[in-house]
């Protein structure tokens, strides 16, 4: 069986990586192309369901969901991450995007080749993306814990966020790293710093991509526009 649909995970297992900023530009450029299903699975701010919220637009459904849990011994339980899969097919939508939980690396650990292995069965597209940024290792740590789960997804992005800066050393010279780009479906993109007041567009006045860009004030809506289409061309030229 083949469809058109996609299904995709953003993460970076660690919380303040961007995955929501990002999640909110992937949200906007695939809903140009279909229905959109978003999933946002951040227990504590659910920044990009908030901005999608009451059907704001026609062809993307907000909903909240918990994919991380333990069950009474302890164990990772993947129920929810199994019911994403579950609407994923279900649902009448060309993509469904999951903006994931912080610390979810241990939940991919374990589960992470149930959404390769699900989308392979019923002919839908597998995407993870994973964020990464200047400071921290931890992102990079947490991709290479997962690598056997997930690696057998069609297309695994990995985004450098420049919010926090623009040294990547420890990324550029990662052993990891140059490994994991040796796999065919592996595409590394930059994620340009977004100014502090287009994110305080979305996160405090809970706005879209697409109302940043037509509705704020002149310089900001100008600079929306730019920022929209640099990371509209930055999808389509990896194939989303």
């Amino acid at each position: 069986m083949t469809t058109n649909k996609k299904y995709i995970y953003v993460t970076g297992g660690k919380g303040g990586i961007g995955k929501s900023t990002f999640t909110l530009a992937l949200v906007d450029y695939m809903a140009q192309q279909g229905k959109v299903l978003l999933i946002d699975a951040d227990p504590v701010n659910a920044d990009s369901s908030a901005a999608y919220k009451e059907g704001k637009e026609t062809n993307v459904r907000a909903i909240r969901a918990k994919v991380r849990a333990e069950d009474t011994s302890g164990q990772i339980d993947a129920s929810g991450l199994i019911e994403t899969l579950n609407m994923a097919d279900k649902e009448e939508v060309e993509t469904t995007i999951v903006d994931a939980p912080a610390g979810d690396s241990t939940l991919l650990i374990s589960a992470g080749s149930i959404i390769t292995e699900a989308c392979k069965q019923i002919g839908m597209e597998s995407i993870f993306v994973w964020l990464v940024d200047s400071t921290d290792r931890t992102p990079v740590n947490a991709l290479h814990g997962a690598w056997e789960s997930i690696k057998d997804a069609n297309k695994i992005l990995i985004v450098k966020n420049y919010r926090k800066g623009t040294n990547f050393d420890f990324f550029d010279n990662s052993k990891t790293i140059a490994k994991i780009n040796e796999a065919m479906n592996v595409q590394t993109i930059d994620l340009p710093k977004i100014a502090s007041r287009l994110e305080e567009h979305m996160r405090i006045d809970r706005m879209t991509w697409k109302e940043i860009a037509t509705d704020t004030p002149i310089g900001n809506r100008v600079e929306g526009q730019r920022m929209r289409k640099a990371m509209h061309d930055t999808l389509k030229e990896v194939g989303l």
